[in-house]
């Protein structure tokens, strides 16, 4: 347990920890973004759209939620599809706000993934999510994620 998933309010001035070996050797977490090797993963995003791999930051999958399903835990459908084995899913990032919400809980990408993810709980619809993948696994093509 970290001081922002006991404080929530912290995540307004402290990033979120991060594990350095799951995520590209020159990475930096800010509050409302993460910066590999001197690019923002936000302004990427906002440059090449999702879901992207980026050069830069290799190792990472960039997508964004394009549905929420209500349920326990609450799934985010999101414009990329992949494997739960190529993604390290509890390393998952809000990226381009930061969120004063208590952590919860989410199933990302839909039943056929089954992949898990604490996030700050006001996730929602158009939300930009970095996740780092797992060493060698290649995450598939892009996709529209509907509501079922």
């Amino acid at each position: 347990m970290t001081l922002t998933t006991i404080l929530p309010t912290l995540r307004l001035s402290i990033p979120d920890p991060h594990t350095p070996g799951l995520w590209p050797a020159e990475t930096r977490m800010t509050v409302t973004d993460v910066i590999v090797a001197g690019v923002s993963l936000s302004a990427l995003a906002a440059a090449r759209g999702t879901p992207c791999r980026p050069a830069a930051a290799d190792g990472i999958l960039l997508m964004r939620v394009t549905g929420c399903v209500d349920g326990v835990p609450s799934r985010l459908l999101v414009d990329a599809e992949f494997d739960a084995a190529a993604v390290c899913a509890g390393e998952t990032r809000l990226v381009g706000r930061a969120s004063r919400a208590r952590a919860a809980r989410f199933e990302i990408g839909g039943p056929e993934c089954g992949c898990l993810a604490e996030l700050p709980g006001d996730v929602g619809i158009g939300d930009l999510l970095a996740v780092p993948i797992a060493h060698g696994a290649v995450p598939t093509q892009r996709r529209v994620a509907r509501l079922s």
